[in-house]
């Protein structure tokens, strides 16, 4: 991966965490990795929040649907459980 040197200005107490939990020569690789947590857990929760609006959005469709094929598919379970033979009714 392609590094990029920078400055940074950081609150004491948060260098004060990093010079703790760090060794003296990996600061960056430390603070690299924890804003690549930081950013991959923002994207996550940006995909999670789309993903429930989708769901919330297609709610009522899905909803009608299943109540619409519903009848279908309970003749359809209702026809293999008549079916002679060793079955093992899993619903």
């Amino acid at each position: 991966m392609e590094k990029e040197k920078i400055t940074l200005t950081l609150p004491k107490d948060i260098m004060d965490a990093v010079r703790r939990e760090a060794p003296p020569r990996g600061y960056s690789s430390f603070i690299a990795e924890a804003i690549t947590y930081f950013v991959e857990e923002r994207e996550r929760k940006a995909l999670r929040e789309r993903l429930i609006a989708g769901y919330r959005a297609t709610a009522e469709d899905d909803q009608a649907l299943a109540e619409e094929w519903r009848p279908i598919e309970e003749d359809a379970w209702n026809r293999y459980d008549e079916q002679p033979g060793e079955t093992v009714n899993t619903r």
